[in-house]
Formats: C-alpha cells, sequence, structure tokens
C-alpha cells in the first residue's frame, strides 16, 4: 500500500486540526486578539468545532479582510460557542463579543460561529451588542452566526462609523431571544445603520425590542426574513422609525418579502375553532413600524422618515397593528397582506400619554395628517392620532390568539385587515418542529425544537387594562 509518504497514506490519514485551542481558558482572550492583531489582512482565526470559547473581554479584528469562523463551516450547533463572560458590576462590563469596527476593518468576516452574549435573565448592561460590525468601512461580511442573549441592548448591530459604513451583508443568520419583554429590558435582533447593506434569509426568533431595526440606512436591503415570537412580547417586527443617525434618510432603503408571524395560541385546538388561549399572552404589537410618531410620540417634532418603501411582506398571528404608518414622506407602502389566522388585540397600557389617543386595534394603521407624498395600499384604516402606538398591552388571557398551522400548505390571502378563516403559519410555545416552508419566490421558514426557555411575565401593570379586540 505504500510508505508513510505515498498518495494512500495522505489520502487517508485524518488532516490535522490547526483550529485555534481554548484551552488555557485563563489567557484566551488574550491569545484569540494576539493571534489577529500580531498577523495580518486576510488572517483567517479558525476556532474549533463544538469548543466553547468563554472570553473576559471582545474579540477585536485589526486588518482588512481578517475572518473569525468554525473550521469546516458549519451551520448546526457544533459551530464554535463564543460566551460573555467578563464582569459587570454596577451594570456596566464586557456586552460584546466580536469587535468590527476598527479604522481598517474593511472586508472582514464573521462566519459561522455562535455568540451566547450571557445576560440569563439578567438586568441590561451599559453597553454595545452581541456583535458590533460596521464602522467607517465597507464590504464586510456577518453570515452563519448563532447569536442572542445578549447582556446590551442588540443581538446584533452594524454601525454606520462617520456616516460611511457600506455595503455589509448580514445573511443567513439565526438571531434570538434577545432581552426580555418586562419594561425597558428589551433588546433588538438586528440593528442595522449602514448604508447600501443587505440583510437577507435571517431567522429573528423571540426578540423583544425590535426584529429588524432600520436606522435609516439609505440603499439598504432587507428581504427574505423571518421574524417572530415564542413566549415574550415583541414591540415592532421590522422598524423604519429612527430619524438619527441619517436624519430620517430611508432613500432606496426597501424592505419586501419578509414573513412576521405575531403570537398565535398554545391550547389544544378544537373542531371549528379559530382562537385560543396563550400561556404568556403574546403579541407582536407592530409588525411594521414606519415613521418617528409611530415610535416616538412628539419627541422628534416635525421631523419624517423618508423615501422608503415597503412591499410584499407578509403577516400571521396576534398583532395590535400589522403595519403603522404616521411621521412619513414619499414613502411607498404596497401589497403588504395577513395570511392564514389573525387578530388584533390591545388596550391603552400605563405607558400611554394621557394627551394621546390610542387607536383601536386593526391591521394597517395610518395618520393622514403626518404622512405626505405616499403611495398607500387601499385598506389603510385612517386613524386621528398614531402617537407611541407600541404603548398598547396585551389582554391579560381569554380566547384571543389565532390558531396556527402549518403555513408549507397555505398561500397568500389577499390585503385584509381583518381575521382569516384559512389555516395559517403558527409557532406553538416550547415547541416548533421541522421546517417551516414558506412558497413565496424561493424563500422559506426553517422551523426547530426550541431548547431555551426564557419567558418572563409581563410586568403587572399592563395585566389590568381591558382588552379590545377588533
Amino acid at each position: 500500500m505504500g510508505g508513510p509518504n505515498s498518495y494512500y497514506s495522505r489520502r487517508h490519514t485524518p488532516r490535522a486540526s490547526n483550529c485555534f485551542a481554548a484551552d488555557p481558558t485563563n489567557t484566551l482572550t488574550d491569545r484569540l486578539n494576539v493571534a489577529l492583531n500580531s498577523s495580518s489582512q486576510g488572517y483567517i482565526l479558525s476556532l474549533c468545532p463544538n469548543t466553547q470559547y468563554p472570553i473576559q473581554a471582545p474579540i477585536l479584528f485589526a486588518f482588512a479582510d481578517q475572518e473569525i469562523s468554525t473550521e469546516g463551516y458549519p451551520t448546526d450547533d457544533s459551530r464554535a460557542l463564543i460566551i460573555v463572560n467578563g464582569t459587570v458590576n454596577n451594570g456596566t462590563g464586557q456586552t460584546t463579543a466580536i469587535d468590527g469596527t476598527c479604522a481598517q476593518c474593511d472586508g472582514v468576516r464573521l462566519r459561522n460561529v455562535q455568540i451566547n452574549g450571557s445576560r440569563n435573565g439578567g438586568a441590561p448592561v451599559t453597553g454595545g451588542g452581541n456583535v458590533e460590525m460596521g464602522g467607517s468601512n465597507s464590504n464586510q461580511l456577518v453570515e452563519y452566526v448563532k447569536s442572542y442573549n445578549p447582556r446590551g441592548w442588540t443581538c446584533l448591530h452594524i454601525s454606520e462609523g462617520a456616516l460611511s459604513c457600506n455595503n455589509v451583508t448580514v445573511q443567513n443568520n439565526d438571531v434570538g431571544p434577545c432581552g426580555t419583554d418586562d419594561f425597558q429590558q428589551w433588546a433588538d435582533g438586528l440593528s442595522i445603520s449602514c448604508q447600501n447593506a443587505v440583510v437577507r434569509n435571517n431567522m429573528v426568533e423571540n426578540p423583544t425590542d425590535g426584529g429588524i431595526v432600520i436606522f435609516g440606512s439609505p440603499g439598504t436591503q432587507v428581504y427574505n426574513n423571518t421574524i417572530w415570537v415564542v413566549n415574550q412580547t415583541l414591540l415592532g417586527g421590522i422598524n423604519m422609525v429612527d430619524y438619527d443617525p441619517w436624519n430620517g434618510n430611508y432613500t432606496n432603503t426597501v424592505v419586501y418579502n419578509n414573513t412576521i408571524l405575531g403570537g398565535f395560541s398554545d391550547e389544544k385546538e378544537e373542531s371549528n375553532e379559530t382562537d385560543g388561549t396563550s400561556s404568556d399572552d403574546v403579541i407582536i404589537k407592530i409588525g411594521i413600524a414606519i415613521g418617528p410618531r409611530t415610535w416616538f410620540g412628539s419627541e422628534y417634532g416635525n421631523n419624517v422618515s423618508l423615501s422608503g418603501k415597503v412591499y410584499n411582506n407578509r403577516l400571521s398571528g396576534a398583532f395590535s397593528y400589522a403595519i403603522g404608518m404616521t411621521s412619513a414622506k414619499n414613502f411607498t407602502v404596497e401589497n403588504n397582506v395577513l395570511f392564514g389566522n389573525t387578530s388584533f388585540i390591545g388596550a391603552r397600557g400605563p405607558n400611554c400619554s394621557s394627551t394621546d389617543t390610542t387607536p383601536s386595534p386593526a391591521a394597517f394603521v395610518i395618520d393622514q395628517s403626518t404622512v405626505s407624498q405616499s403611495t398607500t395600499q387601499s385598506n389603510f384604516t385612517s386613524i386621528s392620532d398614531g402617537n407611541s402606538l407600541t404603548c398598547v398591552q396585551p389582554p391579560d388571557g381569554g380566547d384571543y390568539w389565532p390558531f396556527g398551522g402549518n403555513p408549507s400548505a397555505t398561500t397568500p390571502s389577499s390585503p385584509s385587515s381583518g381575521k382569516s378563516s384559512s389555516s395559517t403559519a403558527g409557532i406553538v410555545v416550547g415547541v416548533i418542529v421541522g421546517l417551516l416552508f414558506v412558497a413565496v419566490s424561493a424563500f422559506f421558514i426553517r422551523r426547530w425544537v426550541l431548547k431555551r426557555a426564557e419567558a418572563q411575565r409581563l410586568y403587572e401593570a399592563s395585566r389590568r387594562s381591558k382588552y379590545i379586540k377588533t
């Protein structure tokens, strides 16, 4: 068969791994950062599969075109697990695992790793997200990253730098849970503030502030993403409400072909029933939020969100509002549809302003007095006051949550502002089995078995409001 250097020997002898050893862990953080800053452009920091990397400070990209990834590029739970393990004192401490915002970080790549932010039900910690990328750089990539449980305000942040971040791609990531739904304990799934970014094919599970938050980010394309809740109420599915830092500029920012799944009943479905109870009273307050007044009330005065496009998005489940639109100019909002069973439920909560009129829950609501020069779909309901719509609260129990089913057997219904009786996309609390394939062009919804339970009861004040349902 040949000697040790023969072709057969070389082919059949396992190749030695070159992945970066986690042990000894007491020097791990320093060794990881030395590997990056003592190398040069294009260096790949290859982590070992099925290995935990507890770090005491962020891992810092140092030069252009560097990469942090798991050896072999797995996409399952064998991906290397980076654990935020730095100390926290008086609400400050380590919040970030990976930082790619250095001045010479063009083209850096974060691929095929897992990041546990280690919040573990504690209070938020002041600082950045699990992942901080972007800055004054271009052509970065974040893909096949699982980011969850952040101590800070977001699972993944692409920052704007000096308004010069450009062309970052965020794709095929599985994100969440992020934050808890107790008051001001929230966290985003994806927070995007980079122009000409591409955000696609991401699965965002159980965020609590915004599922995908777009901070202007002119030229950005957000498509084929799926956002859903399991046991925590979410304030907004996709948000286009922030005036800063791009002065409300959403020019050529397009949000399309996304699927947003609100709360579903988790009790056994009886024949001829369309609604049931939800153990955690879970809803998405606003499926897609447009305009600063929708979120911040009068805080930004007459400032508006400018020139974005929102079309062909699909929503199912329990919401207060599927789309809420205020304080916008030159927006296009068309062909967004409900599918499956939907409910629109909620009531004024304890944080609603006494000077604002909270509109009754409905599918598509618009404050025409603050929206101008825009093209909108015909089934919007006009409201007199669209300020601070996230102050609503879900009802405390009751048969108001739609039952869910397998969306692979459904097709989108015509745009509707009421309840549909067709079978629906569903997320059952505690169990998401298999893969949810959605027949919308070429994208699909994946489902998998939930192994984490971070259920947090809504704060007690939210339990005192009488429900409203339409």
